[in-house]
């Protein structure tokens, strides 16, 4: 089924020139790249982005991780959009991603930042729900 999804290259893809080789695999799965634009997250869009989590310890870490320095986010779309992309990011925790996916073999040795918070270079939405509403949110 076609459908949109969002995804944000994080400041960490971002500082280590990771952008195009992350868009050239994007492309590569055959989700296409309907918007795209590079900008600093807001604390109030990153509060919204991040809302599912805010009554977790780790939320204001987040949301200052995500706000550090410039993204580069995009409206994906293709065929199961989605789930397609979550394949393709691998686990949430690239120690835990498969080689061949872009947490897998794009990680640093040390996934951790100075607050505790996990650098795993890319966000996609869960599920369509929520990709519609963080679309919405930077679109």
């Amino acid at each position: 089924m076609l459908e949109q999804t969002f995804c944000v290259i994080k400041p960490d893809g971002v500082k280590r020139g990771l952008s195009e080789e992350i868009t050239n695999r994007i492309k590569q799965s055959g989700l296409a790249i309907k918007e795209n634009k590079n900008i600093n997250i807001s604390k109030e869009q990153a509060e919204k982005l991040y809302t599912a989590h805010k009554s977790k310890a780790f939320y204001q870490g987040l949301v200052k991780f995500i706000t550090s320095a410039p993204v580069e986010m995009m409206v994906l779309e293709g065929d199961d959009a989605v789930s397609k992309l979550r394949k393709l990011m691998g686990e949430t925790d690239p120690r835990e991603a498969l080689v061949g996916t872009i947490r897998g073999d794009l990680k640093e040795e040390k996934v951790l930042n100075h607050d505790g918070i996990l650098k795993n270079i890319i966000h996609g939405s869960d599920s369509q729900e929520n990709a519609k509403y963080e679309i919405s949110i930077f679109f």
